[in-house]
């Protein structure tokens, strides 16, 4: 059965077919979910209220341990952050389904070595090309949830006008 853009391991084997729900995901899922998107919200308490920034990024690591990269500004408060919080989405509008992974983390900085190194595998390819502080969020706690509708609204292998 296709699924549509959802990736392998995603969907649950005990789909129903009646009252839509929601699945919890595993850490797999969570990755490839993660590895399917270019840009993520990072969000931080600064100065006692909490704030949510646009980033792109990039996931290394495996499921069992990962990191996502992104480059900033040196000095922005993505740079000084320290417990953060990282989500990626997304919806189909027309199906009302969707999922989200959250990843909950520390903040740390990539050394200069390291990205000598492993630059090219690291990079996030920010858009904005200015002076870059690369930093690394080490998760500690990651969670991952995906919206299913009833399929008997889909209509699978056919269409109509």
């Amino acid at each position: 059965t296709d699924f549509g853009p959802w990736p392998a391991g995603a969907i649950a084997t005990n789909v129903r077919g009646m009252d839509e729900y929601l699945q919890e995901l595993g850490s797999d899922a969570c990755l490839s979910l993660l590895r399917s998107a270019e840009v993520g919200r990072i969000g931080m308490i600064v100065d006692g209220a909490p704030i949510v920034i646009p980033v792109n990024y990039r996931t290394v690591g495996n499921s069992s341990r990962f990191s996502i990269v992104i480059r900033t500004r040196p000095g922005s408060m993505v740079d000084k952050a320290h417990e953060v919080a990282f989500e990626v989405d997304g919806v189909d509008p027309l199906h009302a389904t969707g999922w989200s992974v959250l990843v909950q983390g520390i903040l740390g900085h990539v050394g200069e070595i390291d990205i000598e190194i492993l630059g090219d595998a690291l990079d996030p390819k920010p858009w904005i090309q200015d002076p870059s502080s690369w930093v690394v969020i080490v998760a500690t706690k990651v969670t991952g949830r995906m919206l299913h509708r009833p399929l008997d609204e889909w209509v699978i292998g056919a269409g109509y006008l």
